[in-house]
């Protein structure tokens, strides 16, 4: 089956190499991002020999900010752009790691009644924040410069008085947020992009929210007026991911501790890996998990 896979990085790209390696079955098509800012290693050209590799535009991107989603909406792009019809688009970032063969991986789409799998729940949501996690969207970000900072509590303080400075979800919409990484099929990011060709106000509103790539998506397919798209949504990602406390900014990095629950877990993907100090885990992955299914087919 045709797969295409979105990822984003910013480093370890030696691992991004990994990733891809154990990924490219030779029907999957790969549409990667590579922070502006990083440095390309000369292995990486490579990579972008491989036909069914696609280095999509580089912008720099900054934690918070809406430079994430944009990033992804470029790859969403060029995926429509090549008039392949991927079956299933899996949004990975650069320190994911496959914990299922590719067979395992096409199986699972291919039997399954979903089409799009994300992480959602709706605002305010007081058992993660204790104020609901609704600043996400009605408070200003603009960044987390010093300067930045600054202006966002400006805005925020002036919008406490000044009406007309509030800020609200365009059209009416619900708000919705969840794990930035996901799998959707043709019919959801064709139906994104319609989106975002009819609300452009939507895209403008996103660009000074917190965290965006949190909710952007969320909220376009979850405030679907489409029936055959509401019942393609599972809750369940397919990513296997590790929290300290759910109210941490990021996950922890797997362990070869964490072996036994990554064996056990019905996830496709596991995050966050760091290779660049312990392959350990990665090598047992390899040898119990993705080479230990090759073998046994």
């Amino acid at each position: 089956m045709k797969k295409a896979y979105i990822i984003l990085a910013h480093k370890n790209l030696d691992h991004l190499l990994r990733m891809v390696e154990r990924l490219d079955d030779g029907n999957s098509h790969f549409f990667i991002h590579v922070d502006l800012k990083t440095e390309l290693p000369c292995s990486y050209a490579e990579l972008a020999k491989n036909r069914r590799v696609l280095l999509t535009k580089r912008i720099a991107t900054s934690w918070g900010g809406f430079s994430l989603a944009q990033a992804t909406l470029n790859a969403m792009y060029d995926i429509k752009a090549t008039g392949i019809h991927f079956e299933a688009i899996n949004l990975l970032s650069g320190q994911d790691y496959p914990i299922k063969s590719n067979e395992e991986i096409d199986n699972f789409f291919k039997t399954s009644k979903y089409g799009v799998y994300l992480d959602h729940f709706t605002l305010p949501n007081y058992k993660r924040w204790d104020t609901g996690g609704t600043y996400r969207y009605q408070k200003y970000f603009f960044g987390i410069g010093k300067t930045s900072l600054l202006f966002s509590k400006l805005m925020n303080l002036l919008s406490t008085y000044v009406p007309v400075f509030a800020r609200k979800l365009p059209a009416h919409l619900t708000p919705y947020c969840g794990s930035q990484w996901w799998t959707i099929n043709m019919y959801a990011l064709n139906y994104i992009l319609s989106f975002i060709g009819e609300h452009p106000d939507y895209v403008e509103f996103h660009k000074f929210t917190f965290a965006p790539d949190e909710l952007f998506f969320h909220i376009i397919l979850l405030n679907a007026k489409d029936p055959a798209l509401q019942l393609s949504i599972s809750k369940d990602n397919l990513r296997y991911i590790k929290w300290a406390k759910l109210d941490n900014a990021h996950p922890e990095v797997l362990k070869p501790e964490d072996m036994e629950d990554l064996r056990q877990s019905g996830s496709l993907f596991a995050r966050k890996f760091d290779g660049e100090n312990d392959e350990k885990i990665l090598d047992l992955i390899d040898e119990q998990i993705l080479f230990r299914s090759n073998v046994q087919r």
